[in-house]
């Protein structure tokens, strides 16, 4: 593979084209009818586009990464390393440049071949991920940029191994650990390739985000080694459950408009696609999953889709408290605010990433009424803040000890009642 990706070069324009941008390119992208087309798009940070290398992403082609407890230089714990080290012992193949193969015509460069098409239209939803996050950014007091999105390293084709001889195939993935992306081979799915696929690519981008901002950046952050039950579940559900509602936000500058089912185009599983939903109104808490919250362990949760489906409860409840308090400008306020609870040093309102901190070794007081409050806080909207209050209660089965939740959130208006959506839950024992 990493031949014939040098050799897209031969072709006439494939070792030449160095247009200043924005650059006009044909990309495969979300259209008006929902499906995916061949348009012509802008790419407005491309530094060069044969190697599709700019200031937002950075492509490296053929790269092989392996996760192994057995291999000799991991065997003490990839946690143990330093962030030089885990890269130089994971990343087996460090990979070299993709080069692109483009036809010209009118000043719009065409891919010549597949991967070129699947590299170009990888760097656009990379960079329309990262000007959804700028926009948030910008909109934060103070003024906020999302430094943390420059160029993001894209592993592209990697043979990506995770404590299994199998590569991990028809997948896009952040992986904190190393602090790059991964774009997989495709083998089993048919519809829009993931790395396609701007809602996926969105979601990514917002792992890193997380990470950034939650995590300070730590590779491997202490909870996720320590924390257990409940509160480790919690905290990676959290991961998940809101890089689908910024993944649907990144979907919004589509020509298709958003699309809050981010899966459906690109998995053949439409029951989970469904389920992953972040508009679902009937999303609601289950006597099965919140006893799987309470007790799984680390390995069990990750492994199965109960950490999705829990997440997908905290993305449709800001999805639904958005859209019922004023549409889609209101999801879109909420989409702010969540990115400012993710760190704010400001003693009266202090952010998810203090809360972990500060409870780094009390899991306990780590629980889902505390993480709602720390976004309700920051929810400036009185109007906005009830609603999402209230789909909390009700979609979360937060557990208060009073009707309106003053005791545990007291960010929330005293006339916030729970929402009728879902069955109330019997306490627990």
């Amino acid at each position: 593979m990493r031949a014939f990706l040098s050799a897209l070069c031969l072709a006439a324009l494939a070792c030449g084209p160095a247009p200043a941008p924005p650059v006009r390119v044909m990309a495969i992208i979300p259209v008006e009818t929902g499906s995916y087309e061949t348009r012509e798009v802008q790419l407005q940070t491309i530094g060069n586009l044969t190697t599709l290398k700019g200031a937002v992403a950075e492509l490296v082609g053929v790269t092989r990464v392996t996760l192994d407890p057995n291999d000799p230089l991991q065997r003490g714990g990839i946690e143990n390393l330093t962030e030089e080290q885990r890269y130089e012992v994971l990343v087996k193949d460090k990979g070299a440049d993709v080069r692109g193969n483009y036809l010209e015509r009118s000043g719009v460069y065409w891919p010549a071949d597949f991967h070129t098409w699947n590299m170009v239209t990888t760097y656009w939803n990379f960079e329309n991920a990262y000007l959804y996050f700028q926009d948030l950014a910008a909109s934060q007091v103070p003024t906020q940029t999302p430094d943390e999105l420059n160029k993001m390293k894209v592993m592209y084709w990697t043979e990506l191994r995770l404590n299994s001889d199998q590569p991990v195939t028809d997948n896009a993935l952040y992986l904190s650990f190393i602090k790059a992306f991964t774009i997989t081979p495709f083998k089993n799915e048919s519809k829009v390739p993931l790395p396609m696929n701007l809602g996926v690519i969105g979601h990514e981008v917002a792992h890193k985000v997380f990470s950034k901002r939650v995590f300070n950046d730590e590779g491997i952050p202490l909870p996720i080694r320590t924390w257990s039950g409940e509160a480790f579940n919690l905290l990676k559900s959290l991961d998940e459950g809101l890089a689908d509602f910024h993944g649907f936000g990144t979907t919004c500058r589509s020509l298709s408009g958003c699309r809050p089912d981010i899966l459906a185009v690109s998995i053949s599983d439409e029951a989970y696609a469904r389920q992953r939903d972040v508009s679902r109104a009937d999303a609601c808490m289950d006597e099965g999953l919140r006893q799987a919250l309470k007790t799984f362990n680390q390995d069990m949760w990750i492994r199965g889709r109960e950490m999705y489906l829990y997440g997908n409860l905290w993305a449709s409840t800001l999805y639904q408290a958005g859209s019922k308090a004023g549409g889609l400008p209101k999801v879109k306020s909420l989409q702010v605010a969540l990115l400012g609870a993710y760190n704010d040093e400001r003693s009266q309102s202090p952010g998810l990433s203090q809360l972990i901190t500060r409870n780094v070794n009390n899991q306990m007081a780590f629980t889902p009424e505390a993480v709602a409050e720390v976004i309700a806080s920051h929810v400036a909207d009185v109007d906005l803040r009830r609603a999402f209050c209230s789909e909390a209660m009700d979609r979360l089965q937060l557990q208060c000890m009073r009707t309106d939740c003053a005791d545990k959130m007291p960010s929330c208006p005293g006339t916030t009642r729970r929402g009728t959506t879902c069955k109330v839950l019997p306490p627990l024992p």
